[in-house]
C-alpha cells in the first residue's frame, strides 16, 4: 500500500505539472486566435472571455492523455534512472503489480476524460454556439470597429472607419462608409456608395431585427468608382443597413449533440464517428499509460530520456492515426462496427510487443 501511494504520488504531480502547462500553451493560441478574430471584426470583445473559457474543458480532454502518458514515462524512468525500480524489484514488486497500480490510476484518468467528452464538451459546445448566436454577440461592423482602422465586413462589401468611438461602442463620429449596391453602371460595374459624415449611431430595425447605420450631417455619393458621372447629395441624416456576419451555426454540428442522441443514430457515418472519437479519447488514455510502463524500462547507465522521443513519435503515430480512421469513418469508406477501433487493436498489440519482447529492460519477474 505505502508503495502504492508512493507511484501514483509520483505519477499524479508529473500528471499535474505536464497537463497544467500543456493546457496554458495550447489555451495561449486560441486566445491569439481570438484576439485576430477580435482585432478583424469577427467577434466582438465583450464575449472574448467568455469564448476562452469554453476552449477549457476541451483542452483538458484531449491533453490528459498525453499529459498521463508523458508523466508514467518521466515519473518511472526517473526511479528506473535512480534503482528505486531495482530495490523494489528485489522486494518482490515485480511488473505485473507495477501494470495493476498503473492501470487503476489510469482507469480513473479515462473516467474522468469520459466525463468530459460525452457529456461536459457536449454541453459547452452548445452554450458556445447560443453566445455566437445571442443578439448581443451579432456581429455588426459598428460593435467591432476599432477607431483609426479601416474595418471591412464578413463578405467584403462595405468598408467602415470611424474616427472616435464612445466606450459602449453606441456613437461614433468623423465617419467613413462605403457600401457596394446592387445597382449596376452602365459597363456593368457596381456602383458604390459613400458616405462622409460628422457623427452616427447603430439601431436595429424594429420589424426585422437588421442593424442600420444611421448617420448624420454628411454626404452621399454614389456611382462607379473610375467615372465622373456620380451623385452627391446633402443629408442630415441618412441610415445605411449594415452586412452582418453569419455566426449562427446549425445547432445538428455533431460536436453539439447529446451522447444520447448520437447512439440513437449510431448507423449514421459522422454521428457515429463523433460517438466513436468521443469514447476513443478516453480508451487512448488508458492505453497509452499501458505503453508507458514497458517504455520507460532502462537499463542501467542509461539516461532517464533516452526513450521519451520514441515514445513521443509512438503517441503521435496513434493520435494521427486515430483522425485517419475518423475521416475514413466520416466518409464511409469503413464500416461503422470497424470505425476507430482497429487503432486502439493496434496500439494494444504494441503493448504486449513491448510487454512481452521489446521492454523488459528494468524489470524482473515477480516471484
Amino acid at each position: 500500500m505505502i508503495i502504492s501511494r508512493y507511484l501514483t504520488r509520483e505519477v499524479m504531480g508529473a500528471l499535474l505539472t505536464i497537463t497544467t502547462v500543456l493546457v496554458v500553451a495550447f489555451l495561449s493560441q486560441q486566445v491569439v486566435r481570438y484576439l485576430n478574430y477580435a482585432a478583424i471584426g469577427k467577434i466582438p470583445t465583450d464575449i472574448l472571455l467568455l469564448l476562452v473559457s469554453f476552449e477549457v474543458p476541451y483542452l483538458l480532454a484531449l491533453l490528459l492523455p498525453l499529459g498521463l502518458y508523458l508523466g508514467i514515462l518521466l515519473a518511472y524512468g526517473r526511479l528506473y534512472a535512480d534503482n528505486e525500480m531495482a530495490v523494489l524489484a528485489m522486494s518482490g514488486f515485480g511488473n505485473r503489480r507495477l501494470l495493476r497500480i498503473t492501470a487503476c490510476f489510469a482507469l480513473l484518468v479515462a473516467g474522468l476524460i469520459l466525463v468530459l467528452m460525452l457529456w461536459v464538451n457536449p454541453w459547452v459546445s452548445t452554450l458556445r454556439q447560443q453566445v455566437m448566436a445571442s443578439d448581443e454577440a451579432a456581429l455588426h461592423m459598428i460593435q467591432t470597429v476599432i477607431p483609426g482602422r479601416f474595418q471591412a465586413s464578413p463578405d467584403g462589401r462595405a468598408v467602415l472607419y470611424v474616427g472616435e468611438l464612445s466606450r459602449d461602442h453606441g456613437r461614433a463620429k468623423n465617419i467613413f462608409l462605403a457600401k457596394e449596391s446592387k445597382k449596376r453602371g452602365s459597363g456593368g460595374q457596381a456602383v458604390w456608395t459613400l458616405v462622409l459624415a460628422d457623427q452616427g449611431y447603430q439601431v436595429e430595425d424594429a420589424d426585422s431585427n437588421d442593424p442600420f447605420f444611421v448617420t448624420r450631417n454628411g454626404y452621399r455619393y454614389e456611382g462607379v468608382p473610375g467615372q465622373n458621372d456620380y451623385k452627391i447629395i446633402q443629408f442630415k441624416k441618412y441610415a445605411v443597413r449594415l452586412p452582418q456576419a453569419n455566426t449562427r451555426a446549425s445547432h445538428e454540428e455533431e460536436e453539439t449533440l447529446s451522447t444520447s442522441l448520437l447512439w440513437h443514430d449510431y448507423q449514421t457515418p459522422k454521428r457515429a464517428a463523433e460517438l466513436q472519437w468521443r469514447f476513443s479519447i478516453a480508451i487512448s488514455a488508458f492505453l497509452l499509460a499501458l505503453l508507458a510502463v514497458p517504455l520507460s524500462a532502462l537499463r542501467p547507465r542509461q539516461g532517464r530520456y533516452l526513450m521519451l522521443m520514441p515514445a513521443v513519435l509512438v503517441y503521435i503515430l496513434y493520435i494521427n492515426l486515430l483522425f485517419i480512421a475518423r475521416h475514413w469513418l466520416e466518409q464511409g469508406r469503413v464500416p461503422v462496427y470497424a470505425g476507430m477501433w482497429w487503432v486502439h487493436l493496434l496500439i494494444l498489440f504494441a503493448i504486449l510487443f513491448f510487454a512481452v519482447f521489446g521492454a523488459r529492460r528494468g524489470f524482473k519477474k515477480s516471484a
